[in-house]
């Protein structure tokens, strides 16, 4: 139960916000403890600073006849003050939390302090509070501090007062230390980019996934027993998904399949007939629309064999089967402008799909233009061909288009001129089986021509 609980990811971001403030909220506290200490030593070093000061002041104004009842009044009031006595020679090294108070006092005030006996400086103690009204307060704490200074008589005076025992008097609370702004806001971005982080995880594998699949539709499914309750939910209906339109495709090309595959006893029946037939002009006619109609359902069991089968994939020289490919043209009377590496370039896959791939793409070139042209480079981690030509080019409208199966420029079923609209088609289902990428575009304004860019993964 909690750990189903756990699973989701409305409680991981309650629990990670939870435990982020509470963090934050620690450190906040332990610095402000911190500068509120700071603070009070200040404040009582300067309520130390001005009650010796404004003692002086009051011995100095006062004649010295009636300085011992000066001392009188001090004593009443917690302070010891003496007259006549010179620092010691050998005092006692002050403690560190006394340091401020000796910059202070020293030597604008001061001579010389130092730490008396508690039993000097004993504290004005508040009366008992009457009964039933609690326990008397507690013995103030602290320490005895000696001052020794001077008059401006030169009179010699040793002041003990007790230091620490009150907390000073509420004042202008001191400037914030910016290192606790800089942690506050430190722990607050850390618990937002938390929070995201944890949010967007999932929508980011789901984005990278689906456009994964936008290119190759047998990419690796998502795992779906990993992150929260939601996120497998997920991951889940979209491998269902992936899994719905890869079968759809398989179903597509099964049919396109059956029906080439049957087509094939009677296209062979009819060519055996045709033999019988006497009229030689006749039989020439049909027996090229009998070839064409036969290479049209060869194109069909090609796209449905692609359309449900998984490629077998070794290495493959790609520089040595484009050099292939463009030496078979050129045995037909067909120059391609070839621009290839010296160097191989190895891929993993299928040799007998990529040739058919070229073949395909410069058929098509051949049959729109007089000087097709083939390059060949590799950048970074992958491999690019471009297939180039100087025909008439694709209207922009169409570019998005004449890569759908059986999608044709011509309205025509001419073989010489529109075709069966399926070599496109091909071609970009085996780059896609590749892992790789095929676009069209024009070529830029004056020049005219199409431009077939490949991009295909160095492995």
């Amino acid at each position: 139960m909690i750990k189903k609980l756990l699973g989701t990811m409305s409680v991981r971001i309650f629990l990670i916000t939870v435990i982020g403030i509470l963090l934050t909220a620690t450190v906040v506290s332990m610095l402000g403890q911190r500068d509120s200490r700071e603070n009070e030593t200040r404040l009582r070093d300067q309520f130390a600073f001005d009650r010796i000061e404004s003692m002086i002041r009051i011995l100095e104004a006062t004649v010295p006849e009636k300085r011992s009842e000066i001392q009188d009044v001090f004593k009443r009031m917690g302070s010891h003050v003496t007259l006549g006595v010179e620092p010691p020679q050998n005092a006692p090294l002050l403690p560190a939390e006394l340091a401020n108070l000796n910059n202070l006092l020293v030597p604008e005030v001061a001579d010389f302090i130092s730490l008396s006996k508690p039993s000097h400086c004993a504290p004005r103690r508040p009366p008992p509070p009457p009964p039933g009204f609690g326990a008397p307060p507690p013995h103030p704490h602290g320490q005895c501090l000696a001052v020794y200074t001077h008059l401006e008589d030169n009179t010699s005076v040793l002041i003990e007062l007790h230091y620490g025992g009150r907390r000073p008097p509420a004042g202008p609370p001191h400037e914030r230390n910016p290192l606790t702004i800089v942690l506050a806001l430190f722990g607050l971005i850390s618990i937002i980019w938390s929070v995201a982080s944890v949010a967007t995880q999932p929508l980011r594998k789901l984005a990278n996934a689906a456009l994964q699949l936008a290119h190759n539709i047998e990419h690796a499914p998502l795992p779906e027993n990993e992150g929260s309750t939601e996120v497998r939910h997920a991951a889940k209906a979209f491998n269902e998904m992936q899994r719905s339109i890869l079968k759809h495709i398989q179903e597509r090309g099964f049919i396109l399949g059956a029906i080439a595959h049957d087509l094939q006893t009677p296209l062979t029946r009819l060519r055996l007939r045709l033999e019988k037939v006497k009229d030689q002009e006749l039989k020439q006619g049909l027996i090229k629309d009998l070839t064409a109609t036969q290479a049209m359902v060869r194109e069909g069991l090609d796209f449905a064999r692609l359309c449900g089968e998984n490629i077998h994939k070794s290495k493959v020289d790609l520089t040595a089967l484009a050099t292939a490919v463009c030496d078979d043209f050129e045995d037909t009377g067909h120059a391609i402008a070839s621009s290839l590496p010296t160097q191989s370039i190895t891929i993993l896959g299928s040799a007998h799909l990529l040739t058919r791939c070229l073949t395909n793409l410069l058929n098509n070139a051949i049959a729109y233009a007089q000087t097709p042209a083939l390059s060949l480079h590799a950048e970074g981690k992958q491999v690019i061909f471009v297939i180039s030509d100087d025909g008439p080019g694709i209207p922009p409208q169409e570019l998005s288009n004449v890569l759908e199966p059986f999608r044709r420029l011509e309205d025509s079923r001419s073989r010489q001129t529109g075709g069966t609209g399926l070599g496109l088609a091909i071609a970009r289902m085996i780059v896609e089986k590749h892992g790789g990428k095929l676009s069209i575009s024009n070529k830029p304004v004056p020049a005219s021509g199409l431009v077939i860019q490949i991009v295909l993964p160095l492995q």
